[in-house]
């Protein structure tokens, strides 16, 4: 039976397909050894990269899985520049040009995913059949032909020890046969392929466009979301049976829409999904995208859906029938839903050749068509002139409206800029409504873990924490104050300000795994304070002085049960990037509104903000504190260490 499930010397058998596709009882895989080489390094080690082994450990229960599911899609959402999410302009679809097959016809499309940027890519439909369709969007891999890639097949290897066949890819051929077989198909391109050419497929490769979370990954993620769009907009589309597949680059485009878009039914991303690699272009590595987390752990989000896992025994996919297939089949255990998650197996190179589309074939016509029979679902073969299939030409030219490098920038982060002013608070009821948007925003763009609310408590004793980047000898003057002013208790959090190493916070996709050093630095602020607050006590005043006074303006805009607070801007000027860069740089973090949420988080306890040195536009900050009568003091220069204790223990 196992060799049914997992054939490799010839293919799929008639055999295994009616098997794996039947909904029969399928053995369990052989539980993954957490502890051979599926360990996460530690702060301790080296850095994650995309090569670091890594294997999650599912949850016990649904209830636990589920919440850390939510977490996981509003840290891909936020990841990718969809948090909040941006507004769906219309698609404004173009078709410029029809083939007519015997059994199927090609359109080649282009939508606008948002204004001046154009999708391309073609729309394969059945001929000669009566809708309406199950559909699939189908993104491909790094295939140097893009969607339009026409490998020829080959034979597969003998079994194993001898090498794998080389890997191949015929693209066009699942659009042509899926659309024989009774589907709508819109296969796309990947950004700076093919037609999908205004910017290179190097687009937002900078820390500046990593900030306000612009990248590449983001882009292709929601020319994803919006081709599913295009695709439910189709009259002859039924879009309750809407799947998703692609190889290589395009699996990793696969399962991430698999995560985000509850539209997508049915699933098959091919050589991708693996604990030993992760992907290893920018088009797979967004900002603090794998944060504690890892390809196995998002696949496994598509539970109790259908989802397919196709592998090869020539690249990292070698072990998916014995560890990663495992893994995911536990989660969708939770769910009673063993029969809906397989995984098959074939001797080549990475590929997405005739086994593996024959697989998905199958997969796709037993869950979205209901019918099991693999016999029904067999490639059969055409002819295709690729040329004949591009979108923009002599005829049809790229519209003028089309936004370049940098315009795409420019636009995507005034898209940023208008949704936070979109929803800065003007009364309590919008507040809620910003709190419930951006401290998630926030907290993902810092990579930090939230502790639980405290407890209540009823004593009247007063507690600061000062967090400092001064020298010990020069904040004593000030904890005495604090003392003097009847503070119980004055605790000192000394924190080292940021010199980043832009460099090493670029190489390797280093933020699309590891938090950064400010993450890192309001993380050990709100440890603190979670500390404290166990200790016993109501709310904890906070100072922040010197250059940490930005790490404790946010920790005070994530913590829960704080009181006044006093912090210390240090002449930080927002205006200027590099002040990002080199001191406060997380990915997002400009996304999610940076300080001035942060501020605004806090209300409506009282708030000091002090040293802004008149660089430090306070406009936004101030007409929030206003709607929501919420206490707030802004001095340009220093303060003294009598003056803040002064006005934190004022009536």
């Amino acid at each position: 039976m196992k060799d049914a499930l997992r054939p490799i010397a010839a293919g799929l058998t008639t055999l295994a397909l009616a098997i794996l596709f039947a909904g029969l009882s399928l053995p369990a895989f052989p539980s993954a050894d957490p502890e051979k080489k599926m360990t996460t390094l530690t702060a301790a080690d080296k850095p994650r990269d995309l090569d670091t082994p890594r294997l999650f450990t599912p949850p016990a229960t649904r209830k636990a899985w589920e919440a850390r599911a939510r977490r996981l899609r509003e840290q891909i959402l936020f990841s990718s520049g969809l948090l909040p999410m941006p507004p769906k302009t219309p698609l404004n679809p173009r078709i410029t040009g029809t083939i007519e097959g015997p059994d199927y016809i090609i359109e080649n499309v282009a939508i606008e995913t948002l204004p001046g940027f154009y999708l391309c890519g073609n729309l394969y439909r059945p001929r000669g059949k009566r809708g309406p369709f199950p559909a699939i969007v189908n993104p491909h891999g790094h295939w140097s032909n893009g969607r339009l890639e026409m490998q020829p097949d080959v034979a597969p290897a003998p079994p194993a020890p001898a090498p794998p066949a080389e890997g191949r890819g015929n693209l066009v051929a699942i659009g042509v046969n899926l659309a024989r077989q009774g589907f709508v198909v819109f296969a796309y391109d990947m950004v700076g392929y093919n037609d999908t050419h205004q910017v290179d497929h190097r687009f937002a490769g900078t820390l500046r466009h990593w900030a306000w979370g612009v990248s590449l990954s983001g882009l292709q993620l929601w020319n994803s979301i919006r081709a599913v769009d295009y695709l439910c907009s189709l009259p002859d589309v039924d879009r309750r049976r809407i799947g998703a597949t692609g190889a290589s680059g395009g699996g990793t485009q696969t399962f991430l829409l698999c995560a985000v878009d509850d539209r997508i039914q049915a699933a098959v991303p091919v050589n991708m999904i693996s604990a030993h690699m992760q992907g290893g272009c920018l088009c797979e590595n967004g900002p603090g995208l794998r944060l504690e987390t890892d390809n196995v752990e998002i696949g496994a989000m598509f539970a109790p859906k259908p989802l397919l896992l196709v592998s090869c025994t020539g690249d990292w996919t070698k072990d998916n029938p014995k560890v990663e297939g495992p893994a995911i089949r536990k989660v969708y255990a939770l769910y009673g839903a063993q029969e809906k998650m397989a995984v098959v197996q074939f001797n080549y190179g990475h590929n997405y050749n005739r086994e593996s589309r024959e697989a998905m074939y199958a997969w796709f016509g037993r869950w979205l068509k209901n019918d099991p029979d693999p016999e029904h679902f067999r490639e059969q073969p055409f002819e295709a002139n690729t040329q004949a299939m591009r979108v923009w030409n002599a005829q049809s030219p790229l519209p003028e409206n089309a936004l370049r490098e940098p315009a795409l920038t420019r636009a995507l982060i005034e898209q940023s800029q208008h949704l936070i002013a979109a929803l800065l608070p003007e009364s309590r009821e919008g507040w809620r409504r910003f709190e419930r948007t951006l401290r998630p925003a926030l907290a993902h763009a810092l990579g930090v873990v939230l502790p639980a609310p405290p407890p209540r408590s009823r004593t009247d004793a007063r507690r600061v924490l000062v967090v400092s980047s001064r020298p010990e000898a020069e904040d004593r003057a000030l904890l005495e104050s604090l003392r003097a002013a009847g503070f119980a208790q004055a605790q000192r959090l000394p924190l080292e300000p940021v010199n980043a190493d832009t460099g090493r916070l670029w190489n390797a996709f280093f933020s699309t795994y590891n938090r950064t050093p400010t993450g890192d630095r309001v993380q050990a602020i709100l440890d603190a304070l979670a500390q404290m607050h166990r200790e016993g006590g109501g709310a904890i005043d906070v100072v922040g002085v010197g250059e940490a006074g930005v790490y404790a303006l946010l920790a005070r805009g994530l913590a829960s049960r704080i009181g006044r607070a006093a912090i210390d801007l240090a002449g930080f000027n927002p205006e200027e990037e590099e002040m990002f860069l080199k001191r406060l740089y997380a990915p997002g973090i400009r996304r999610a509104g940076d300080l001035r949420t942060a501020a605004l988080l806090g209300a409506p306890a009282p708030l000091l903000l002090y040293g802004t040195g008149g660089v430090f536009r306070t406009g936004e900050i101030e007409k929030g504190c206003r709607a929501l009568n919420a206490p707030l003091r802004v001095e340009i220069g220093s303060l003294s260490e009598a003056q803040i204790a002064a006005w934190l223990t004022a009536k």
